[in-house]
């Protein structure tokens, strides 16, 4: 009997679901003015890749319009590009949907001219990686000299 007790004990901790995560709402920090809807997705129809797997900035509304043409061309947000310039930095979620939520960041580093777009994703449980995303934000103009680097993390909660 103490035999059965102990397996079915071992079962319950075993079979125990994971801590559940509330789906929290995406984060922005730094320079970021505004983060663009999931449905901008970068993307050349005639290569057949995406362009923001290594992280774009587009700086023109001539760019701003090529990028965008398969995804959403009829209705992108009107941004001055004489103040703002655009960056994304396209992933793939490594969690489950309901769990995760990101945190976009956008800092700028005078020292070394450079400007950094992180972008992390929180998750709660692992999943199918199904969920892709372009992560665009808005930020003020990168001044003349300066390099965009892009980061990607990803982060259990």
């Amino acid at each position: 009997m103490k035999k059965l007790v102990l397996l079915l004990l071992i079962g319950l901790v075993g079979c125990r679901e994971d801590t559940v995560c509330e789906k929290e709402p995406d984060q922005t920090t730094g320079l970021i003015n505004r983060l663009f809807p999931d449905g901008y997705l970068a993307y050349d129809t005639r290569q057949g890749e995406d362009l923001g797997r290594f992280g774009i900035r587009i700086s023109t509304a001539d760019e701003y319009k090529r990028v965008f043409t398969h995804c959403c061309a009829t209705r992108l947000d009107s941004v001055d590009f004489s103040r703002y310039d655009v960056l994304g930095l396209s992933t793939v979620n490594l969690g489950t949907y309901t769990g995760s939520y990101y945190v976009y960041d956008v800092q700028r580093d005078d020292a070394s001219k450079r400007i950094v777009y992180t972008v992390t994703e929180r998750y709660c449980k692992r999943g199918s990686p199904v969920d892709g995303r372009g992560n665009f934000v808005l930020i003020p103009k990168v001044p003349d000299g300066y390099r965009v680097e892009y980061l990607r993390q990803q982060v259990k909660r």
